[in-house]
């Protein structure tokens, strides 16, 4: 009998939970739940800050900006065909029954249904970082993922200096699995793309 491990896979499958149209997921602190008109100031307080557009495609927002930028996610509340996305506010309850507040977007996209291959993005306020809400709301978008939509992989690209957001991967428990050096010009200069990527049977095991 051979000492080598053996090595199991789960067998080839699509996305099982298509189509799937967006829904309020809970957490233990937190409510993600798809974007509405209502949510443009709490949006602007982030989205209008340098720090936070630094490693993200688009440039820091006025305010009529975030309106369209907000009309468009908006949108983006169903899965069914590759290319999809939605868009999940990430709003902090206030437990006194007061108002709540939207401290952050998590995103996912359906890539390739054949494949059950998803990709996650997400940003937060400055604020409220160093909190474990992005973990917390990062890790349930996981779990709709692998337990709800049947996803085999689902990985995450980001600009290799965003340590923040590289920590973020790491802790949910994906693994780099590639450093695409000066892969494309961003924002003016050469930047390198980092690769996070967690399988159905890695999510599992780590349980």
């Amino acid at each position: 009998m051979s000492d080598e491990a053996t090595i199991t896979t789960e067998a080839p499958h699509a996305a099982t939970g298509l189509p799937y149209a967006a829904e309020t997921l809970r957490t233990e602190r937190l409510l993600l739940r798809p974007l509405n008109s209502g949510d443009l100031e709490n949006g602007h307080e982030f989205e209008r800050l340098k720090d936070v557009a630094r490693y993200l495609y688009w440039e820091v927002h006025d305010h009529d900006e975030s309106a369209e930028h907000l009309r468009k996610r908006i949108a983006m509340n169903r899965l069914a065909a590759d290319g999809d996305g939605i868009v999940y506010a990430v709003e902090l309850p206030d437990p006194e029954g007061g108002h709540s507040r939207v401290i952050g977007h998590v995103s996912l996209f359906l890539k390739k249904a054949e494949w059950a291959k998803f990709e996650m993005g997400w940003v937060f306020h400055p604020a409220v970082h160093g909190r474990g809400y992005a973990t917390e709301a990062t890790t349930r978008l996981l779990e709709l993922c692998f337990d709800t939509l049947g996803g085999h992989r689902v990985f995450a690209q980001l600009d290799a200096r965003n340590e923040a957001s590289a920590r973020l991967c790491e802790i949910i428990g994906m693994r780099q699995e590639a450093l695409l050096r000066q892969t494309e010009i961003f924002k003016g200069e050469w930047s390198d793309t980092a690769v996070y990527a967690i399988l159905e049977q890695d999510f599992r095991a780590g349980r």
